[in-house]
């Protein structure tokens, strides 16, 4: 297949780039920067607010997906703007181009479970209510529902997947409210002590980055019963805030013997309630509709991210 990943040089972009480059696939990936990419795979420094999508002389695509966007949802409260032309204009302005091709792609795009903003009903699933609560999310949802509405046009094909908290890796220029876990890993070998905002006891849902890659892969496989629906995808195991960040501490004293504190402090006063809720999602429609189910509970995602390192 012929293949385009947008933000490829991110945490799943670049996860989903070292599995697809095995198969035989002809794979463009686009980043803001220039890149050297490995033997097979073609990288395009093209900026998705500004730049044409014309000028980009790519071949008809059989599979788009579109992983880059604005992820900080604090950057979103502070310019609301800046979000809406990273999250909506910018995959806008890529759709309207596939639009354009004779091939009718199927399209990826990289939503966020909370996007359904606060509810008490756990598991989240699919058929509530979307009442998004931060700009970042209504960005995301907008998003989304244009999506939606290429696929009821007839225009495209493509579904949307909503992930639960990934983890598993980090990379530089990564949004300081993105993959905590990963953080929290990288502290506490340094030695460095971990806050924790008041006792750490909301729920949370944290998907290992492998899963989240099968999951991408999967979703075009199955196109008959994807397109045109949105999925959560997580691990379906309910873990407190203060149970995975001790877990992970655990996991650093064992690579490097010294042990950092947790330490429970207040959380600022324009915290988002964001970031109070409970949230575990149920995963049972991708299952359904494509076979997939997570392979790694947390402590064997913490093991094959960091199991092996030790400190030199």
């Amino acid at each position: 297949m012929r293949i385009l990943i947008t933000g490829a040089s991110g945490l799943i972009g670049s996860a989903l780039l070292d599995k697809l480059r095995d198969r035989n696939h002809s794979i463009i990936c686009q980043s803001r920067r220039a890149q050297d990419g490995p033997a097979g795979v073609s990288w395009i420094k093209h900026d998705l607010i500004t730049d044409s999508w014309e000028g980009a002389c790519l071949p008809e695509l059989d599979v788009v997906y579109h992983l880059a966007g604005q992820t900080s949802s604090a950057s979103a409260r502070r310019d609301p703007i800046d979000d809406l032309q990273g999250n909506v204009l910018a995959l806008l302005r890529l759709l309207e181009y596939l639009r354009s091709r004779r091939r009718t792609p199927f399209v990826v795009l990289a939503a966020t479970a909370t996007q359904v903003g606060v509810t008490d009903e756990l598991p989240i699933h699919e058929r509530l209510p979307d009442r998004p609560i931060t700009f970042y999310d209504i960005g995301k949802l907008a998003a989304e529902m244009y999506l939606m509405q290429y696929v009821r046009e007839g225009w495209l094909q493509g579904c949307s997947l909503r992930f639960s908290n990934v983890f598993g890796g980090s990379k530089s220029g990564q949004q300081a409210d993105r993959g905590i876990i990963d953080k929290v890993f990288r502290w506490a070998v340094s030695g460095r002590s971990i806050k924790i905002y008041g006792e750490g006891n909301y729920l949370r849902d944290y998907v290992f980055i492998d899963d989240v890659v099968a999951a991408l892969m999967l979703a075009p496989q199955c196109a008959e019963r994807t397109s045109g629906r949105n999925f959560y995808i997580g691990s379906g195991e309910e873990m407190t805030l203060k149970g995975a960040f001790s877990r992970v501490i655990a996991l650093a004293e064992a690579a490097t013997g010294r042990r950092v504190p947790l330490e429970h402090v207040t959380p600022p006063e324009d915290l988002s309630d964001i970031e109070y809720r409970n949230a575990v999602v149920d995963s049972s429609a991708f299952r359904d509709a494509t076979g997939w189910t997570p392979r790694y509970d947390f402590d064997a995602g913490l093991k094959a991210a960091y199991g092996s390192f030790r400190v030199r």
